[in-house]
């Protein structure tokens, strides 16, 4: 019944779909390994980690790539870089005891790697998220929802609400600003779970757990209210959760699509990107996820998880060593398929660090009212460095943190339709 269906659907879309070569092209990369997990800090600087211990960072975009870990013995699932230095990974071995998670961890950009087993037993982290040098995340399988506060050395449980997803696995977390967040996990056939903070992960509390029986694997935060979760299962198929009232109530949607995926990518509030890894394609919506489309993955590659550090540059990566490399359109070239592009983009500030003064670049396709901030890693505003009117173009803007304590701070633009955020460090 299940392979009937699927049938029927791909020969439904099969006329429609895109052709990945005007989005995405497949770059060179440096090993043939499986390539789990990758994070990018801005438009040209990122890391990726993989089978084999591996870990590999690119300076320029992807041209060239650096090996900076190799451990046979350690399968490295999950890479988070919180600025150009401190960067966190876990590995978990099956071959060697101990069995179980080791947390890797860099205070130089990855030039130097620590490696130490996770404390916390049989276990294996799924995903790490750090708010700061030293306030971080672990959540992962059987029971790890766990924090820190002295940068992973040690670990303790968070304060769960008493629901009946008890021992359910958290697979990955992030945060909207240092003191919201939410978390997704479950199990195949039973549930999947989403969990939400507003404290900054002292506490959190179920608020999904019976719209699914498939496990949700990715979150995107479009602002506070607008959240979008996906998952699934290889038999039923991709699902979605979707809340626009900033998790309060939430509705369930199945998208009759074969596999399921375990992340998501946005490159604007609009234009969004769901690899769908031995698939070889990727779910492509230009509506915020309230439709999707089929786009090939450029020579049939098997493209699993994507990021995208801003509104321009998006990457992805796979196994067989795949890398690829997001393609900002051209429109002009764009003839098989009605393509509209937005230009709201905040870029990344320049330098940073800084000391005491640095600038922040945005540009907006529509006259609007604009506001731009800077937040404390507590969420609280220590400038308001925009709140006017203002028309279509490109803006730079000065912010002179002198009266500020070293440290990482938080800038926020928002316009009626797009908002954005970045992280900025201050050193004196």
């Amino acid at each position: 019944m299940y392979k009937l269906f699927f049938l029927g659907w791909f020969l439904l879309v099969l006329n429609n779909t895109i052709l990945s070569q005007n989005f995405w092209e497949k770059i060179d990369s440096p090993t043939s390994t499986l390539l789990n997990s990758l994070s990018f800090i801005d438009s040209i600087t990122g890391w990726v980690s993989g089978d084999s211990g591996l870990i590999i960072h690119t300076s320029d975009g992807g041209k060239n790539w650096e090996t900076q870990y190799t451990n046979d013995s350690l399968n490295i699932v999950n890479i988070f870089f919180l600025d150009e230095n401190y960067g966190w990974a876990s590995g978990f071995s099956t071959y060697y005891e101990p069995y179980g998670t080791f947390l890797l961890k860099t205070t130089n950009g990855g030039v130097d790697w620590s490696s130490e087993f996770l404390r916390l037993g049989e276990v294996i982290v799924h995903s790490f998220y750090f708010l700061d040098s030293l306030t971080g995340f672990a959540v992962g399988g059987p029971q790890v929802f766990h924090r820190t506060t002295d940068g992973g050395s040690n670990w303790e449980p968070v304060l769960l609400d008493t629901a009946v997803v008890s021992g359910i696995p958290p697979i990955t977390i992030k945060f909207f600003t240092p003191l919201y967040g939410y978390a997704c996990g479950g199990v195949r056939d039973i549930v999947g779970v989403v969990w939400r903070t507003i404290d900054g992960g002292l506490s959190w509390t179920t608020v999904v757990s019976n719209l699914t029986t498939e496990p949700l694997y990715d979150i995107h935060m479009f602002d506070s209210l607008h959240i979008i979760i996906m998952g699934g299962d290889p038999e039923f198929g991709s699902t979605q959760v979707v809340s626009t009232d900033g998790g309060n109530t939430w509705e369930y949607r199945s998208l009759g699509i074969f596999y399921y995926p375990v992340s998501v990518g946005f490159r604007t509030n609009s234009e969004g990107w769901v690899p769908m890894g031995e698939q070889s394609f990727f779910l492509y919506t230009s509506d915020s996820g309230e439709n999707w489309s089929i786009v090939t993955t450029p020579d049939s590659s098997r493209v699993a998880r994507v990021c995208f550090p801003d509104s321009i540059h998006g990457y992805g990566i796979g196994p067989y060593g795949t890398i690829a490399k997001y393609i900002y359109p051209d429109i002009t070239n764009l003839t098989e398929y009605e393509y509209a592009i937005s230009d709201f983009y905040l870029e990344q500030n320049y330098p940073n660090p800084f000391n005491p003064s640095t600038t922040i670049k945005y540009s907006i396709p529509e006259e609007g009212f604009v506001k731009l901030t800077a937040y404390n890693v507590l969420g609280e505003e220590v400038a308001l460095l925009v709140n006017d009117f203002q028309y279509a173009g490109k803006y730079e803007i000065n912010f002179d943190a002198a009266g500020l304590s070293t440290g990482i701070y938080i800038y926020k633009i928002e316009t009626a339709n797009f908002t954005a955020s970045r992280k900025l460090v201050l050193m004196k």
